[in-house]
């Protein structure tokens, strides 16, 4: 019967027809719907989550009953059919949901409804809305019917990708449920990693029925041993599987004692709230992401209703305290088909739902006619439900933007940010890790960097204490640009054994190649061959090949009279020059004539005398002893100076040798002369491919002194090296070599990794930092090469400066203090002897007693002589002269004859 109406009471022939001409214009415009609809859930009712979903789903139908705005006159109905069997009879219950004639199938993606229900909800053409699970994508391989009530794997492992690449963790060891739901969320995180230039280095494929202690000891050997350094975890497993995952993995203790990060995917993360306290001790410090939900006001009221049913059917099961990310997803599901089916009935005006037999056999399910028309009204609902807007793709994707950050601290569930529109936002709440500490893990086991023996030039690098202490310019680069990391890592130096001589640097790559060490730290040397294998970093070194020759031009000039002593040489000598005369002044004004005078006078003779020994012409005798010494030393430091002077001089002016004749690679090329070079070193591959030196006119040295010495015999007549190299030996050996080339093979030195290792980009940056500080590079150079500049230039080798008579003058200067300590001695007892006083000059009659004046007779005449007084002595006595009274002729006369007898 197509239309209910109420029977109209016909009293005559007339109303029959009026009644049924009313009837016709009205059949548009009833209501007519089925008294109920029948939709299926399919459910595992063995595990938790079923028994959640089947509660959820529930209520959601007794709520859509008692919605007068939904269904209104028709009653949803729900049939069920269990799994989590036997294959046989999962196959069979869901056969029979078929056949039951249900309009819609709701059930959480799990494997079975994946390969299962999804296959034949495509055959019915019956809408299937699954709400819980981590890969919508397979059902849509099955089934063309398929709505995902669910986050998909795309947007959660870009969530779970942004949260790596915040923690700056590159390498991801992943633990994933075997089969293709777990695979394909690996698939999908190994996308999302690629964009944050992260990886996965190692996959652990896992199952409930594989999971014995032998798979599990496997993974805690692969973790611990060398197999990879990474030590973050993300488990993509179910969340039964994760209890067991866990529960082992505290047991073993590798949580504890790696370290690391632990990661779950929102397949652990929301059933997080049914977690035991034993669950939740293992996932102590766990991390992961889960759809956000905001606990509005009707979120709680029907979180508060579904406890009591819950709690009312399943008394002795564990539950959360409020109905969760999956029953809230369940409970939206049946929302969302019930909101279709309504639209449908209003949009086509359609009085009940047809059913067909496709015919093949009697035990085959019903087509359902309308199912293509409802899966579209499910797609295009547009409703808010209880975890918020609900909006679906085109595809039957619901659209989710956003998911918490989520970490397990004492048995609680800590919201701890949140990832929203491919942005990821912490909230500030401190995050606790698996080792307890609240320290962000580098997510890398300890590294094994390698160090080569027997380095030649152990400036670089230095090992003592039986290969238990490092250090070097090299070591202390690394150790620098370590602690300049964001998350620095840790790291122990295991020396290589790869040479008992000189170490073999492509070895050393090689190693860390095969994963033997995760790095190298030592002086190797950049070069393209090498980086196909390994990654370096930044040179932290000058870079190229140069040529170091000995210096054996003597440039002649008008100044070479000045070559035989240095700078410091001359002003030495002028300092005893200075000193000499000073003493002889000291001692021989006093009792020698000719050191009298006014100063001036008595400075002049005591420097003429001083410079005039040098030559051995000097004039005035000495007459004290303490000069007497005095000249004896000054004379013997003459005579080593005149005599060296004047040989230097004689090599410096009449020896002219040749300027080095190899200045640059092409007169290196065309020489004849013998290269030394490095054993074991690139440069012999470079001098004889690149350069087309032949090879026997190189020679190989195991040993920097090697170098030195023969270029000093003339053994070798250059030396091509590195730069750090060349400067060190230039610097040791001031004077002697000299680099006579532009570096000329761009190289330096770096520091070696894995290739593809995730630290590199970060070192590199690390390394730029250092070098561009040019204090804090020199700071660590300079301690252990000092300074790479020489005090003496070039031009100095060969010249005589005051470290060449040291002793000499030391001898000498201690001579002279002794001898002048001596003379202030003599002096402070002379001091100290009773003083004769002198009487006066009688005046008038007076004679004095035996002096004898001589003046000048013109003086004589003069009458305004009065009060003559002067002073002379040959001896240093003083004598007095008293005024003249005027003289007469007679006077004059007499005086005249004295003065021709004293003359």
């Amino acid at each position: 019967m197509f239309l209910d109406c109420t029977t109209c009471d016909v009293r005559s022939f007339a109303m029959k027809h009026l009644v049924f001409l009313l009837l016709l214009l009205s059949m548009g415009l009833c209501d007519a719907k089925p008294p109920e609809v029948r939709i299926g859930g399919v459910f595992d009712l063995g595990s938790y989550q079923g028994k959640q979903s089947n509660v959820a789903i529930q209520l959601a139908i007794q709520d859509v009953n008692n919605d007068p705005k939904i269904l209104n006159g028709t009653l949803l109905q729900l049939d069920t059919a269990e799994i989590g069997s036997t294959a046989l009879i999962d196959v069979g219950n869901v056969l029979q949901l078929f056949r039951a004639n249900v309009v819609s199938i709701v059930a959480p993606m799990t494997a079975q409804v994946s390969n299962l229900v999804s296959f034949l909800a495509d055959s019915a053409q019956v809408p299937l809305i699954t709400f819980a699970g981590n890969d919508p994508s397979m059902s849509l391989k099955h089934s063309a019917y398929s709505i995902q009530m669910i986050g998909r794997d795309v947007l959660q492992m870009k969530a779970i990708a942004a949260l790596l690449n915040n923690f700056q963790w590159r390498e991801i060891v992943v633990i994933y449920q075997e089969d293709e739901l777990g695979l394909s969320g690996i698939l999908a995180l190994k996308n999302a990693l690629q964009e944050i230039s992260a990886r996965i280095v190692q996959k652990f494929a896992i199952s409930d029925e594989s999971f014995s202690n032998f798979s599990w000891n496997n993974i805690t050997k692969t973790v611990e041993g060398d197999m990879t350094r990474s030590r973050v975890f993300v488990i993509h497993t179910s969340y039964g599987l994760a209890q067991k995952i866990f529960l082992e993995a505290k047991q073993s203790g590798i949580m504890k004692e790696l370290g690391g990060a632990w990661v779950v995917t929102e397949w652990v993360a929301s059933s997080l709230e049914i977690a035991d306290d034993t669950t939740m001790d293992s996932m102590q410090g766990v991390i992961g992401v889960r759809i956000k939900i905001t606990h509005t006001p009707h979120f709680e009221n029907i979180s508060m209703r579904w406890k009591e049913k819950f709690m009312s059917l399943y008394p002795n099961v564990t539950h959360s305290e409020n109905i969760g990310i999956v029953g809230a997803y369940a409970y939206d599901s049946v929302r969302v088909i019930a909101k279709a089916i309504d639209d449908l009935f209003r949009d086509n005006k359609l009085a009940e739902l047809e059913f067909k037999s496709s015919g093949k056999s009697s035990t085959d399910a019903y087509v359902f006619q309308e199912g293509n028309a409802l899966f579209q009204k499910a797609v295009n609902s547009n409703l808010e439900g209880i975890i918020g807007k609900i909006k679906f793709s085109n595809s039957g994707l619901l659209e989710i933007h956003s998911y918490d950050i989520v970490n397990v601290v004492n048995r609680e569930i800590r919201v701890v940010g949140s990832w929203m529109k491919e942005e990821l936002k912490l909230n500030g709440v401190q995050i606790m890790w698996p080792n307890g500490s609240s320290k962000t893990p580098c997510g890398f086991r300890k590294f094994i960097v390698g160090v080569p023996p027997n380095v030649v030039f152990p400036g670089f690098i230095n090992i003592k204490d039986n290969d238990k202490s490092f250090n070097g310019f090299c070591i202390e680069v690394f150790k620098k640009a370590v602690t300049k990391l964001n998350c620095p890592f840790d790291y122990e130096f295991k020396v290589s054994e790869n040479s008992d001589k000189n170490p073999n640097y492509d070895i050393l790559v090689q190693q860390v190649a095969n994963k033997t060490f995760d790095a190298v730290v030592a002086d190797i040397t950049i070069l393209s061959d090498r980086s196909e294998k390994v990654d370096f970093t930044q040179p932290y070194t000058d870079t190229g090949l140069v040529i170091m020759v000995p210096i054996k031009n003597t440039k002649s000039s008008a100044w070479a009279f000045m070559k035989p002593f240095t700078l410091s040489m001359w002003l030495t000598a002028l300092a005893f020059i200075l000193l000499t005369a000073f003493l002889i002044l000291l001692f021989e004004r006093h009792e020698n004539d000719a050191f009298t005078g006014e100063t001036a006078r008595q400075l002049e003779i005591s420097l003429w005398f001083s410079f005039a020994t040098i030559v051995f012409v000097q004039g005035e005798k000495i007459m004290t002893s303490l000069g007497k010494v005095i000249l004896m030393v000054w004379l013997f430091v003459v005579l080593i100076l005149n005599s060296s002077y004047t040989a230097s001089l004689a090599s410096y002016v009449t020896v002219q040798q040749l300027s080095p004749t190899i200045r640059d690679t092409q007169s290196l090329r065309a020489s004849n002369t013998s290269i030394g070079h490095m054993d074991g070193s690139f440069v012999e591959k470079y001098l004889i491919d690149e350069l087309r030196i032949d090879k026997n006119r190189l020679r190989a040295f195991t040993k920097a002194t090697d170098y030195v010495e023969s270029l000093r015999n003339g053994s070798i007549g250059a030396v091509v090296d590195e730069t750090p190299y060349i400067n060190m030996l230039v610097s040791e050996n001031c004077g002697e070599f000299e680099i006579v080339s532009r570096p000329f093979y761009r190289g330096g030195f770096g520091f070696v990794f894995a290739k593809g290792s995730p630290v590199v980009p970060e070192m590199t940056s690390a390394v730029l930092n250092i070098t561009q500080d040019k204090t804090e590079l020199d700071s660590i150079r300079s301690g252990y090469f000092g300074s790479e500049s020489c005090n003496d230039s070039g031009n100095d080798i060969g010249r005589l400066s005051p470290k060449n008579f040291w002793g000499l003058f030391v001898i000498s200067t201690a001579i002279y203090c002794a001898l002048l300590s001596a003379y202030l001695v003599s002096r402070f007892h002379k001091g100290g002897l009773k003083t004769v006083k002198v009487q006066p000059i009688p005046q008038e009659n007076s004679v004095p007693a035996i002096q004898l004046v001589a003046l000048d007779p013109n003086l004589l005449h003069s009458q305004s002589l009065n009060g003559i007084n002067t002073a002379s002595s040959s001896r240093g006595v003083r004598r007095a002269y008293t005024a003249l009274p005027p003289l007469n002729v007679h006077h004059q006369q007499r005086t005249t004859r004295l003065h021709s007898l004293i003359l």
